[in-house]
């Protein structure tokens, strides 16, 4: 069967071949295998609890084949985001100047250079591969992340932020880069400002972005129509956001204006209706289970399986033995479980 795990060092290989398949756009995620060393040192810091709680943390996930341990995807949360790192964002606003004399009103809408994540939580790093999507287990990627804040809820921030990658054609050239951006970071291509945006401290936006306002009236058309608009590849994410509880409101990349969109932790869904609960030691019944979700109560050996359930009358539940086996739990274990819907 497969389970969600935190991520580990011998995983560096699996991580290599993932990020190979995830293609020239998934820029945070590189197939650089330094760079991703460095992602499983600080997911394992994060996970062993060794990390300031008012400092940002990393925590790293994969799927797995419990049998043979091949790596199918990644999922990651990375709390108190922009304390250590700023966390940017273009904030859409809109002006309304009147002028009675000509009694003529205009509407402009402008990007807002701001920094308003800081403290938050942000999910991201959802990489399937692609030999194993239409099998639910993007769906499973996605939900784990919830399920865990859900179990940990002190080590995160009150709201949940996600960035989708934007629209880009077939040729990977973002149509809002080359109108704004590489403007204002002279020689460099958009891949490589977003790399840097994922691997440094992002001072060099501070120091090379406008300071003013850019009117999006004065942007070419190919530029404003992609502004909070998704990457293809990035819809069906954004749709599992949305059925989550997660809202678009005006907040987009600097780099492509891909949407960014929050929720509220106690508005997400998986969150909301997950319930927590110990393993009985009734026998499992098949006939009488419900496909769900389980996560265990171990942050060192967080582990997460899509199974049937039996739900007891006393408000534990039962699981068939290999499930028991692969959560790594016993009678009386506290876990928390999602009905899938």
């Amino acid at each position: 069967m497969v389970i969600i795990r935190p991520v580990e060092h011998d995983d560096i290989d699996g991580l290599y071949q993932l990020a190979k398949k995830a293609g020239p756009g998934m820029t945070t995620f590189p197939p650089d295998r330094k760079v991703l060393m460095q992602k499983i040192i600080a997911s394992n810091n994060s996970f062993s609890l060794d990390f300031d709680k008012d400092t940002e943390g990393a925590f790293l996930m994969v799927l797995v084949d419990d049998e043979t341990n091949l790596i199918m995807g990644t999922a990651g949360i990375y709390s108190n985001i922009g304390k250590e790192t700023p966390f940017y964002s273009f904030k859409i606003l809109t002006r309304n100047k009147h002028s009675y004399k000509l009694d003529s009103k205009v509407l402009s809408k402008t990007l807002h250079l701001v920094n308003e994540y800081t403290g938050e939580t942000e999910v991201g790093t959802l990489i399937l591969d692609p030999d194993y999507r239409g099998g639910g287990y993007g769906k499973l990627l996605s939900k784990c992340r919830y399920l865990l804040i859900a179990q940990f809820r002190q080590l995160f921030g009150a709201r949940l932020i996600a960035e989708l990658r934007g629209w880009s054609d077939d040729k990977s050239i973002s149509p809002f880069w080359e109108s704004v951006g590489k403007h204002f970071f002279e020689g460099m291509q958009y891949e490589h400002a977003d790399y840097l945006s994922a691997t440094t401290n992002n001072q060099f936006i501070a120091d090379l972005m406008p300071e003013y306002p850019i009117y999006i009236d004065l942007l070419p058309e190919t530029a404003k129509d992609v502004i909070g608009k998704p990457h293809i590849l990035g819809e069906p994410a954004l749709n599992m956001l949305f059925k989550e509880g997660f809202h678009y409101e005006n907040y987009v990349d600097i780099f492509d204006a891909g949407p960014t969109v929050h929720a509220y932790v106690e508005n997400v869904e998986t969150i909301k209706h997950s319930q927590q609960t110990i393993l009985s030691n009734s026998a499992f019944n098949e006939a009488d289970a419900v496909e769900c979700l389980v996560c265990n109560s171990s942050i060192v050996d967080f582990r997460v399986c899509q199974a049937k359930v039996n739900f007891i009358d006393d408000g534990s539940i039962a699981l068939a033995t290999n499930v028991v086996a692969a959560l790594n739990i016993k009678c009386a274990s506290p876990l928390r479980v999602y009905k899938l819907k």
